[in-house]
């Protein structure tokens, strides 16, 4: 059972937006040797708080008793957000800096999780090639200073396309000298909180009691929802899988079509990340059993090097990859129908990173 956002705290905090006093940075970049962190409290960095889905992420972040410290970071001043996040009376500090020269560094420096959403998608932007040179600008930008301010964070990208943007961040991860593919997750589980939320009513439970496993890739035309594998098991028909599978699937859509403004689903998708930036808060912790499903590294398709699987978290983040449950007929006609999509998405994250000359070394033998 995923873990619940939203916890109940104990103690109350009240504080004010500073600037953290900055450590020297002692990191190797070049090795890939996993260090202690010098602090055992639990910060959670945000790079694109000033967006809808990050301010809505600091929000619900700032309510959970696993954080001690969310610190926000936006090319746009969010100080402010700042302050108003820290009048809520919860035990979760927020910080963030207004020195632009380090601001980011601020933020960064001991975060035990990144969590890029700084997803600058306009209007005039909205077709994929747009939506893929915009939010691969951005990631190129930020991930410089992520990798040299906290070289041993888990980071979790919570930008579109998804399929395209991990396999830019691990080239660039790998021309730092560094190969930590097993704490890189494209979050994906907005799509689980749909599948979920469809199969309770289906089935007549709560949401809350219900999980359904999600493997593909990170958009609605490669994310495949097994509810044939739903827990609480339930012998849904074909016709029923079928009729849910397709809801998920064009749930952006249907979002898009009943928003005036054509807006995405940004508070399910910050809850969605927040949810999974728990389970990694909860991992880093020691604490057993945390599965989530993301857009990773992968070879559990050889065809494929990347894939979204549900995965077992640890302190050092994958700690297993659970691969792929027993599939229906359509669950299959479905996976075989992703594949070419993937491999298309894969290489042009690839080729953002590398130049279209360039091959990338990563490969399924």
């Amino acid at each position: 059972m995923f873990p619940s956002v939203i916890i109940r705290t104990l103690r109350i905090f009240r504080g004010k937006s500073y600037c953290l006093p900055i450590k020297k940075n002692t990191h190797q970049i070049a090795s890939t040797q996993i260090h202690p962190f010098s602090s055992k409290s639990m910060k959670v960095a945000i790079l694109g708080a000033a967006s809808k889905t990050g301010s809505s992420l600091a929000l619900f972040l700032k309510q959970s008793s696993l954080i001690d410290e969310v610190a926000i970071f936006d090319s746009k001043c969010v100080y402010g957000l700042a302050l108003d996040l820290n009048y809520i009376d919860t035990r979760c500090k927020v910080s963030t800096c207004n020195c632009p020269e380090t601001s980011l560094e601020h933020t960064l420096d001991e975060a035990k999780v990144v969590m890029v959403v700084a997803d600058e998608t306009s209007k005039e932007k909205s077709n994929e090639h747009g939506v893929l040179k915009s939010n691969a600008d951005v990631l190129s930008d930020l991930l410089p200073s992520v990798i040299k301010f906290s070289p041993q964070a888990m980071v979790a990208v919570v930008m579109n396309p998804i399929n395209s943007l991990i396999p830019l961040a691990l080239e660039m991860y790998k021309k730092a000298g560094i190969y930590e593919h097993n704490r890189l997750f494209g979050v994906i589980n907005r799509y689980s909180l749909r599948a979920n939320t469809f199969a309770a009513e289906r089935i007549g439970i709560e949401p809350e009691c219900t999980m359904v496993p999600i493997i593909g890739g990170g958009c609605c035309k490669t994310c495949i929802p097994l509810f044939s594998q739903a827990k609480p098991s339930s012998k849904l028909s074909q016709i029923e899988i079928r009729r849910l599978t397709h809801a998920v699937r064009t749930s952006d859509e249907e979002m898009s079509k009943a928003s005036e403004d054509k807006e995405k689903p940004y508070l399910a998708t910050s809850f969605a990340a927040a949810r999974f930036c728990v389970s990694l808060c909860k991992a880093i912790r020691h604490e057993r059993n945390v599965v989530e499903s993301a857009y990773v590294r992968s070879c559990v398709i050889p065809e494929l090097t990347y894939f979204a699987t549900p995965l077992e978290l640890g302190p050092a983040g994958i700690q297993k990859y659970l691969g792929i449950p027993s599939l229906t007929n359509y669950e299959c006609e479905l996976l075989s129908s992703v594949v070419p999509f993937l491999k298309k998405d894969i290489k042009l994250g690839e080729a953002l990173a590398l130049g279209h000359e360039n091959v990338s070394s990563e490969a399924c033998l």
